[in-house]
This record gives C-alpha cells, structure tokens and sequence, in this order.
C-alpha cells in the first residue's frame, strides 16, 4: 500500500537529504532554523505512521491522507534536490558567504525562494496535522500481519498440478490425423487459470515432441507488433533478413515453413486482428501443421477458427486445488503434519476454497503461507484478515493481499516491475541496479546493496509474485517475469501514488505530468522530442522504443535512464548530475566519445554505466574520474580500440563489476589502480602487454567471483592461476585466447580453482585430453570448450565413472576429436549436450545412460549411425534432440 512508499520517503529525507541540506547552511541561521522544524514535524509524522506496515489501511479517509503526506514528501524531495543542485559546493566563511550572496544575485533570490518553499511545506503539514484530528484519523488501520519467518526455500517453480485430461484433450486435436490442413487450436479462460502452463505441457509432450519437433513459441500480449511477432518466428527458423521489411520476413518466414510440419504457439492473443495478420505468413501444406493460441476472449478463438471449439480451460477441483496449495505452503512436505482432520489441515481447506480453483491464486497463496510462521494462530489470522466477498476478483484479490504482507522496501521494488511491457524477460541484474540507483534497498549489516537487493528478488520468486524465466548456472536468477496479472497489480499500485506510469502513446503524456518515474513502450518519431515533456522532476526514463529526439537535459534531478531495447538518440551529452544508472543500447557514439565522455566526466552520483551494445572507442580519458562508479558495462569489438582499464591516480573502491577494458600501458610506468572489491573482471589483454604487469593486477583482486579474459592470456592465466587470492573463491572463468594458433594448452591437476562452477575455454587447442583434469572439479555445472580446428592431430577424450559430478551443460565445438568414450556413471546430472563441428567424432551408445539428458544437439562431418540413434531415443523418449551431418563443416 501507499504507506510503506511513505514509511521510505520521509525516512530517507529526514536522515540524508535534510541533513545535507542543514549541512549545506550551518551558518545561515534563517534557513537552518526553518529545515531543522520541518525534520522535526517529518520524525514525528514519521513516528505516527511507522507501524502502518503491519496494518491494512481500510478506510478511504486513512488512504486520502496518507497520499496527502506522500505528496508532501515528494514536495521535500524537489525542493532539497533542487537545493543541491543549485548551491555552490563550497561556502566560505560566515562574512565572506555573505558578502557572496549580496554579490550574487541569482544564488540569493535562490536561497529565499528556498526558504519561502520550506515554509509553505511546513504549512501543509499543519493543515494534514489539523485534518487527521478534525477526522478522527487516529489510527492506521486494524489487526496486525503476522511477520514474514525467514526462509531458505530455493528457487523453482512447482510441479504441474491437474491439467492431465485436458493435456491429453489438446495433444488429440493437435495430432488429428484426419485433419491435414492447418488447424487452430485454442485454450479459453480468464487470467491465472493456467493457459499458458497447460500449453507449455502439451508442448513438451513426448508425442507432440515427436510429431512437429520444437514449437515455435511467440508471446502475443495485449499491446503487441507484428514486426516483432515476425521477426521472433524468424529468429526461432533460423533464418536471417537484413531487411526489416515486414513483407520480405513474411516471405522468408513462408518458405521456411512450407516444407516442414510446423507447430506454432501464439501466447495470450487479446485481439482477432492478429489471426488475420499472421495466417498470411503460415503455408498450408495439407500436413497437419497447427496453431495453439492462448485467449482471454472466446471470440478471439472464434474468430481464428471453427474447425474445433475453442477449448474452454475449467478451474481444478478441490482435491488438485489442495494439492497445488500445499505444494507451495508446505514444501518438500505436501501435506499437513498429522491427522488429515487436525486444525491446520481445515484451514488449509478454507484458503483453498476462497482461490476458486485458479492455480495462479493457489499458488500465490500458497506461497504467502510458506513466509508465515506455521501454526494455527497465524494461519487464522490471515485467514480472518480475508474477509471479501465472493465477486469473482478472487484472483486478485488474493494477490493484492500478499502484495500487502511485503514490507515497505519490497512494495517499492515490486512496483518497478510496472515499468515493463507484457511478458517482457527482463535481465535481473540491470533492474537490481535501478533499485540500488533508486535507493529503494535499504542498507543491511555485512551485505552490499546489491546483495539485498538479489536477496529481495529471490523473495519474490518465492512468493510467486515474480516467475523466472532462466538461471546462471549458479543458480541464482538471469532473466525474470511477472504474470500479465500481477503485473496490472503494480501498475495499479505505482498509479496510485505516482510512483511510475507508462506512457504506451503520445497522449499519454499529458497524465504522466506528476508521475516520479516514465516508461515509454512505443517508439518516438522526429516530430515528437521528450524534451517537450512537463516533468521537470522525474527520477527515471526508461525506453521500451526508438527514441529520435531525446534531450535529457531537461530533467535535472534524474536518477535512471535506460534504453531496454530500440535505439536512443541523446540530443546533446549534458545536464542530469544527479545520475546514478546510465544504460544505452543499440546507439553508436563513436565519433562523439570526447563529447560523451566530458559529459561522464561531470556525474558526481554515477554507480552504473552499461553500454554493452554500445559502439565506441576509448573512453578511459573521462569515465575514471567518476569515482562513484559501482559497475563500468563496456563493449568489445575487434574492430574498435577497446576503453584502457583505470590508472593508478583514481580511487574506484566501490567498483565491482569491470567490463571488457584493456591491459592499460600506465600501469607498467604508474602501478596498479585502487579497485580492491572488484568481483567481476572482463580484461582484454594484447601480444604487447607484459605478463608481469597484468599478474600483478590479478594479484591484488581478492573478492573477485567472476573472471574473464580475452587475447593472449594462456600463459598469463593457466600457468599461474593459483597464486592468485581468489584462486579458492573463484566460480566463473571465461579464458578467450587469441593469441598464435600454434599455442596448445596442457592442463594438470590444481591447474584450476576448485570451486569453478562455470568454465568457458575459448579458441584453445590441446596436445592432451583435457577431460580427466576438467572432471574433477566437482562444483562445475557449465562447461563449454572451443577450438580454432587449426590443429591437425585429432584427439581421442574420454569422460570416467565418476567424473563431472554436477555437470549440468557441455558444449565441445571445432574441436578435432575421432573418438569420445563415455564410461556408465560418468556425467550423471548432465541436461544438455551440444556437439558441434568436431571432426569425424560419432555419437557415443552410452549417451544412452545419460538419464538426466532433455536436450542433444549433435552436428558432425561425417554420416550418421542411425542405429545407434534409434537405441538411444528407444530409452530415451522424451529426448529432444537435433542431428545433422555436413561433409562442409
């Protein structure tokens, strides 16, 4: 609720901005008397509210002034940072400062319409004073939440609970052998029922696997584009336009499609203009290709096709709603401890029955369960606390409520989400930056900022509010979701309070005019500059579009701007100090690096700067001296002169991400920089770099977790890797060589850290079999080896009983192999193998005994054993696999 961004504000003002400000005038008396009341009047509001958190606000009354505070401390907000802005760094002494003012004009007539802003905030705060006691607003609210336990449930989704008679339904419609010509299929039902969980489990149905292969999946929502739908099912055929016509993707769509037996998933259709859009694009060979769509809206089904009703998804029944209920109240348990009939197992029966069988209300429920202490006065009372009637929104509802049993710092976080479009995957650690740069996270003893942050993401996955869509081989979370209904929730939350709002077309503008925080979700064209915009106080701009014409410069207390996706073209490199999170992507600012840079150069708050997909030179003249900076995101590419790492005269103790930069020269001549809590390393090192030096600067990391290097760095990494202080603490090592291609690695025991999970060996050529080394690190998970084939004798591998224990992932390409043995009990939890381009290597039988494998991918020069093929997908039928052979590879 509005309350917890209350509980936030006032606190962050009262202990940091308002104590800046007083700082700032210690000697002006006037002023310093007028910030010292009006912190004052803020503690004790502050002091009033501060139990709010652990109550519902129930009454109109209470909500209305609880926004009325919020606006005061939004009003708080401007004026103190409009005051830092504005102000001189440095005053002098008491007369001197005096003497200044009456010289400067400007800064005096500043100072007094400061102080005259104080004062009519201090008015305002009297008047919602007198209001709350006129109104009889004495409390906030009625029976407290029960308090969150901790929790160290890990993340992952639940198992598919029901759905198997309706599965085995669409699995029957989807292979009519009767039917050959292209046929749609569609699943009906309201938000949170489970479309498109059901479609994804006929999807990976053994028999649907079988019969068309890997479906090609598209997310529709609401708001959608056809060039985007067309270009997603381009990239899933595996063929490429450099043209970005629709028209010509369309053609090279259709003559992908005519010769195959195709299954097409169009995900959460809201409009029957679509069908008719994308049937143009789809052959019908009269072989039994379909269409499965996700809706809403049964006339949207109706309207795509009649060939079979639309299939309407019913609700679970009691026993399936139990059952999923629990799955996620009470995990790795089920059920209720005890006798079937005891209290808490009769509680759980009622919860089940306000979720009226829709799995999306299940679980989140469940999950809100799973954080509350386990016994029966909790239970109960968070029951007693649901006391809605039935008006079928108790989907919703039940959502709304365990949004409310989030703290303050959480609600805030969860509304970020409202900034992404529809089923958007969203890249987890950019957005736990803009909470950091936002100063959403509060401060938590021996964690950083962004480990509460991720620790704040992981809660909401486990609460089921947030779904993830990939992991790092760590386990921790890499790309990220929130259903379509739970993304309305924090759209209606930020709207509220006027924490964020979405413009999605040009007249949306116009009531975005006091919202803190803007996402843009369509593209701006030449005739529509942003700068036009009223909001001279928004906090972040984030693009969801092409942007032609923007002139950030306007806003000048901006804290975010990111480019998600499209391409944003800054009108000029200048204003917004107050940046704290800067991302651009698919912009070139080659050609303007000095005055990109000179603008870098000027941010005093920057922490994060992220041009990944950016096209540019060296930046390393300007960006260094931003010594707030936390994370430098920069982009390689070996046709451009890579940004030189930080030299020795710039203190960067906060940084700890470090992307792609180069060996620097100073080093040799100036020593190393001062970057001590760097865990994330990407170093480009050339021929002409001495080894020494860049041994020394691994020598002084001791927090790095994370390490890549690309250039000539065989003998720089592999042979002394382990005098290194993170050698033990080490995950993640990416070895990119570029060096001679006669250079041959020789690796042997204690070679690498032992607690690697990830490993990436990059254009690397062996004398030895590098296996019996590699499988003995028993944390390893990721494994990818690639070659340059430039060595002429082959190699023969072989992988023990035993060995690669965790091993999840193995990717071997343009290696020069003729032989691979695979002993019963090696790689027992390996999920995924690719072998591509390795010479005359065959598939081994015993892939056979790899029972945790769901996906091969085997491409090779020379023909195919298809006996062996068959026995392996005899025992493995669930399988997915791809095979192929080319003399040209």
């Amino acid at each position: 609720m509005a309350e917890s961004l209350l509980t936030n504000v006032l606190g962050k003002l009262a202990a940091f901005a308002v104590e800046k400000a007083v700082k700032k005038f210690q000697s002006l008396y006037g002023i310093r008397r007028e910030v010292e009341i009006l912190s004052r009047e803020l503690t004790y509001i502050q002091a009033f509210i501060k139990d709010a958190d652990r109550k519902h606000i129930v009454e109109e009354r209470q909500l209305q002034w609880v926004k009325d505070v919020i606006d005061i401390a939004y009003q708080i907000e401007d004026a103190v940072d409009i005051f830092l802005l504005e102000c001189p760094e440095k005053l002098p002494g008491f007369m001197g400062r005096l003497q200044g003012l009456v010289k400067k004009a400007t800064q005096l007539s500043f100072l007094y319409k400061f102080q005259e802003e104080i004062k009519k905030i201090q008015g305002r705060i009297r008047e919602i004073k007198q209001f709350r006691e006129t109104y009889e607003i004495n409390t906030l609210g009625g029976d407290e939440i029960p308090q969150p336990h901790p929790s160290l449930l890990p993340i992952g989704d639940p198992e598919v609970v029901g759905f198997a008679r309706d599965g085995a339904n669409l699995v029957k419609y989807l292979l009519d052998d009767e039917n050959t010509s292209l046929t749609v299929v569609s699943i009906v039902g309201p938000g949170g029922l489970g479309k498109t969980t059901l479609a994804r489990k006929v999807c990976n149905s053994i028999e649907v696997i079988k019969t068309f292969g890997e479906p090609i999946w598209i997310t529709v929502s609401q708001k959608y584009d056809l060039l985007d739908i067309l270009t997603n099912i381009e990239k899933h055929l595996n063929v490429k336009s450099t043209d970005l016509d629709a028209n010509k993707i369309a053609q090279l769509i259709w003559n992908a499609l005519k010769e195959r037996r195709y299954l097409i998933v169009l995900d959460d259709v809201w409009t029957e203009k679509l069908w008719a859009e994308i049937a143009k694009v789809l052959p019908n060979t009269e072989n039994g290709s379909r269409v499965l769509i996700t809706t809403r809206i049964a006339n949207v089904a109706k309207g795509a096709d009649t060939t079979y009703d639309p299939y309407e998804l019913p609700a679970l029944d009691d026993e399936q709603s139990l059952e999923l209920f629990l799955q996620k109240a009470v995990p790795k348990k089920h059920q209720c401890p005890g006798d079937p009939t005891d209290d808490l197992k009769n509680l759980a029966i009622k919860f089940v029955a306000k979720c009226k069988g829709l799995p999306l209300a299940l679980v989140v429920l469940g999950s809100l369960l799973s954080k509350t202490p386990y016994n029966f006065h909790a239970w109960n009372t968070l029951l007693q606390s649901m006391s809605w009637q039935d008006t079928g929104n108790e989907c919703t509802e039940i959502i709304a409520t365990s949004y409310d049993h989030l703290s303050f710092a959480k609600k805030l976080c969860f509304m970020y989400f409202a900034a992404y479009p529809e089923d958007f995957e969203i890249e987890a650690k950019p957005l736990l930056r803009m909470w950091v740069a936002e100063q959403l996270i509060p401060h938590e003893e021996r964690r950083t900022l962004e480990e509460t942050s991720e620790c704040f993401l992981e809660d909401l996955v486990q609460r089921s509010m947030v779904q993830v869509s990939k992991k790092n081989p760590d386990g921790s979370i890499k790309y990220c979701r929130v259903h379509d209904v739970l993304r309305e929730l924090a759209v209606k939350k930020a709207k509220e309070i006027n924490f964020l709002m979405v413009c999605s077309k040009p007249n949306d503008w116009e009531r975005c005019s006091k919202a803190r925080r803007v996402a843009i979700h369509y593209s701006l064209d030449l005739n529509e500059p942003i700068c036009n915009y009223a909001n001279s106080y928004v906090r972040s701009l984030l693009f969801f579009g092409d942007s032609s014409k923007i002139d950030h410069s306007k806003y000048r207390v901006l804290r975010v701007l990111g480019n998600m996706r499209g391409e944003l073209k800054l009108q000029n490199f200048k204003g917004s100090p107050h940046l704290r999170y800067l991302q651009l992507q698919t912009i070139s600012i080659k050609d303007k690096e000095r005055e990109f840079g000179e603008w870098i150069k000027k941010m005093k708050y920057l922490e994060t700067l992220d041009l990944r997909k950016s096209l540019h030179s060296d930046l390393s003249e300007w960006i260094w001296q931003a010594e707030t900076l936390k994370h430098v995101l920069l982009s390689f590419s070996l046709l451009l002169v890579p940004t030189q790492g930080p030299p020795s005269s710039v203190n960067l103790r906060n940084l700890q991400s470090l992307s792609d930069v180069r060996w620097s020269e100073s080093w040799e001549a100036s020593g190393l920089p001062n970057i001590p809590e760097v865990r994330e390393l990407c170093i480009v090192v050339d021929r002409k770099a001495p080894k020494r030096d860049v041994a020394s600067l691994l020598d002084g990391l001791k927090q790095v977790v994370n390490l890549t290097m690309r250039g000539d760095v065989i003998d720089l990494l592999i042979t002394g890797i382990g005098r290194f202080p993170f050698y033990e603490n080490l995950r993640t090592l990416v070895l990119d060589h570029n060096g001679d291609s006669d250079d041959t690695l020789v690796l042997c025991d204690g070679m690498l850290p032992p607690h690697l999970i990830e490993l990436v060996l990059g254009n690397c050529e062996f004398e030895l079999d590098p296996m019996p080394v590699l499988e003995k690190l028993v944390c390893l998970k990721f494994l990818w080896i690639r070659g340059t084939k430039s060595k002429d004798d082959s190699l023969r591998i072989e992988c023990s009983a035993g060995g690669f224990k965790q091993l999840e992932c193995l990717i071997l390409e343009h290696l020069v192999i003729d032989q691979w043995e695979i002993e019963i009990g090696a790689m027992p939890m390996l999920k995924y193998l690719r072998v591509w381009a390795c010479g005359s290597v065959a598939i081994p039988p015993e892939v056979m005994h790899l029972h945790s494998l769901q996906h091969l991918d085997w491409q090779t020069a020379v023909e195919m054993n298809y006996d062996v093929l068959s026995d392996i997908l005899e025992q493995r039928p669930h399988l997915r696999q791809k095979f192929s052979y080319d003399l040209a590879i």
